[in-house]
């Protein structure tokens, strides 16, 4: 489903306009500041760093850069592009080969538990997002001092 099919059903539902509707209903949404911070550390120490989203695409509205994340990646692996979604396991490998890693050497973080289980099954390490420790644990993985533990 494209973004725009995603407003016009969901505007129908709701019983409002379609214009932009992704757009303004996640006018308040904000990137959170550790996960920012430990993917330019990780980046500045040589990580590979991805970004697997399930998305509706980034037309009209375009999420990644309305809230800053999409320099924060070398690599974007977006399902309304791939045709794919997570938990599909062929959308974690496609981007490994993106990245040209094996699955042994990535660390997948997501806040949905079921999009977990696939990559665990490739052999991905994986960390539940689930609040303000998340990154400590990431970094951790990763031998990664904490952003907030760095000068």
């Amino acid at each position: 489903m494209t973004q725009a099919e995603w407003n016009a059903a969901t505007a129908m539902l709701l019983g409002v306009e379609p214009d932009n509707l992704m757009g303004r209903a996640h006018a308040e949404v904000c990137a959170e500041p550790s996960m920012v911070a430990l993917a330019r550390r990780a980046r500045e120490a040589g990580i590979r760093v991805a970004l697997l989203s399930n998305s509706y695409g980034r037309d009209p509205y375009d999420p990644y850069t309305a809230t800053g994340v999409w320099d924060l990646f070398d690599h974007h692996v977006i399902s309304e592009t791939e045709g794919i979604a997570k938990p599909d396991p062929r959308i974690y490998e496609v981007a490994l080969e993106r990245m040209g890693l094996t699955a042994g050497e990535c660390v997948f973080v997501d806040d949905t538990a079921a999009n977990l289980l696939p990559a665990q099954m490739l052999g991905i390490s994986t960390v539940l997002a689930d609040g303000p420790g998340t990154a400590r644990r990431v970094a951790a993985l990763l031998s990664l001092p904490h952003p907030s533990c760095t000068p």
